[in-house]
Order: C-alpha cells, then sequence, then structure tokens
C-alpha cells in the first residue's frame, strides 16, 4: 500500500492533471530518455538510505508565512513548463514570457525519468519508507496541501529534489556561464521540500545528487544531442529578448532570510 502511494505521489508532484489556473497539463511528452536497463542502476544507487531510520530532528528554520516559506511554496510546482520560471533570476531572463516548446520537451522527458526512477527506487525490495516529517511530527503541518498518497507517501526518495537537480544540471549545461548560479537555484529548489516539511533534509541531500547522476546517465543517449542543441537555442533567443522577471527582488528578499547550506565535499 505504502510503495503504491509513494509512485502516485511522485506521479502527481511532476504530471499533475492540471496547472495552477485549471489548464490541461502539457501533452506528447511520457516517455524519457532512460530505458529500463539504464534506470535500474541508479535505482539501487548508494546515494539513497537502504533501510528506515529514525527520522531526523531538524528542519530549516523558516516561519510559516514568511517570505521563504512562500516561496517554497511556489518551488512546489515542478512541472514543465511551468517550472522553467525558478530559474528566471538565475539565468537573467523570463522563461515563461511565451512557449519555449523544445526546453518544455526536454525537461518534460527529464521529468518523465525522474517520475520512472522514483517508482522503480518505491517498488524496491529494502527502500527506506520513513515517514514525512510532517507526519512523524505531531502538529507540523507543510506549506503545501497534502492529501490522499501525497500524505502517506514516504519521505524517501525526495521526488522533487531529483528533479531539481536534474533541471539544475540541465540549464548549466545550457548556459555554461551561468552554471554556478542555476546549480544554487536548484538547491534552494531541492531544500525548499525540507522547507515546506515534506521531506527531510537527508532525504533531499540524496535526491538532489540522484538527480544529478540521473541527468549524466540521460545526456549519454543517442537522442539527447539533439534536443540539446534545439532547447540552446531557444535559450539564447530568450535571453536576447532582454527580459527580466518581476519576482527576482521577492526571491532575494526571501533567500535573505533562509538559504540552503552548500553542497557536501
Amino acid at each position: 500500500m505504502i510503495r503504491r502511494a509513494a509512485a502516485l505521489a511522485a506521479l502527481a508532484l511532476l504530471t499533475g492533471c492540471a496547472t495552477p489556473d485549471g489548464a490541461a497539463r502539457p501533452t506528447g511528452v511520457s516517455v524519457g530518455y532512460l530505458p529500463r536497463e539504464r534506470l535500474e542502476p541508479l535505482a539501487n544507487s548508494a546515494v539513497l538510505p537502504t533501510g528506515t531510520s529514525p527520522a531526523p530532528a531538524w528542519l530549516p528554520p523558516v516561519a510559516p508565512g514568511s517570505d521563504r516559506w512562500w516561496l517554497a511554496t511556489a518551488h512546489a510546482e515542478l512541472r514543465p513548463p511551468w517550472a522553467t520560471q525558478h530559474f528566471d533570476c538565475a539565468l537573467n531572463t523570463r522563461l515563461a514570457e511565451r512557449p519555449r516548446p523544445a526546453l518544455a520537451r526536454m525537461m518534460g522527458r527529464l521529468a518523465a525519468d525522474v517520475v520512472a526512477l522514483a517508482r522503480q527506487r518505491f517498488a524496491h525490495t529494502g527502500a527506506a519508507q520513513g515517514s514525512r516529517p510532517f507526519e512523524a511530527i505531531a502538529g507540523l503541518e507543510p506549506c503545501e496541501r497534502a492529501t490522499g498518497p501525497g500524505r502517506t507517501a514516504p519521505s524517501s526518495p525526495a521526488t522533487g529534489a531529483m528533479a531539481a537537480g536534474t533541471y539544475g544540471e540541465l540549464f548549466a549545461v545550457l548556459v555554461p556561464e551561468a552554471a554556478g548560479a542555476v546549480r544554487r537555484t536548484a538547491r534552494e529548489i531541492g531544500w525548499s521540500r525540507a522547507v515546506c516539511r515534506m521531506n527531510w533534509p537527508t532525504d533531499v541531500e540524496a535526491g538532489l545528487e540522484l538527480g544529478v547522476r540521473l541527468f549524466a546517465a540521460a545526456a549519454a543517449q543517442p537522442d539527447f544531442a539533439t534536443d540539446l542543441e534545439a532547447a540552446r537555442a531557444e535559450l539564447a533567443a530568450a535571453r536576447a529578448e532582454g527580459l527580466t522577471s518581476p519576482a527576482c527582488a521577492a526571491e532575494r528578499r526571501a533567500l535573505g532570510q533562509w538559504r540552503a547550506p552548500p553542497p557536501r565535499s
């Protein structure tokens, strides 16, 4: 039962049926880059916990209703193409201003890989099944509505952090001169899952690292390079438009309240 709930939660996180305004979700992207045989080694990766352990007591010291809390709530939107907006400030552009079909397609395929990998990991014998923070600590509420599968799914692996790590690597390759900034943004998105009390910090770190590994595996597939060039041209055109996001000031204010810790060495 818990594995089914976890798989449904992963699917809902990245392929929800509707956008916040009720529009239909993107269609045409259902197949990722990685065949099952390439996903299996990642699903069994040592980067993830291999047994149930007591829930860590520490969570980011972010107060509900604070600017960083609301940024974490916004970061919960991880579906392509809407997730692109989280990288606007790092890239000094405004990606949601108009359709970016090549970029959306690429992120959609990577998101499909994330969901497939999460499903395999959830189904793997011996996978960690620790409760989410808001389930483990009485009176703790998440920053997003959690019902059904989203409430009963385990904390590990942190699917949202996996997606953040994967997207961060994609943008780092697309815009190498902004690699540091987009990877920092990806960490903030991943750690927003802990700010939201949805995943423990250890699971967030494992998810971010697994996302990096997933991207490396996807990048080795034969059809990846063609998609990458199309997305790179599209992103270069977007940056040449000279637009910036009006949300960047609010993002800076939120990150001034609390930032994700640096990567583990």
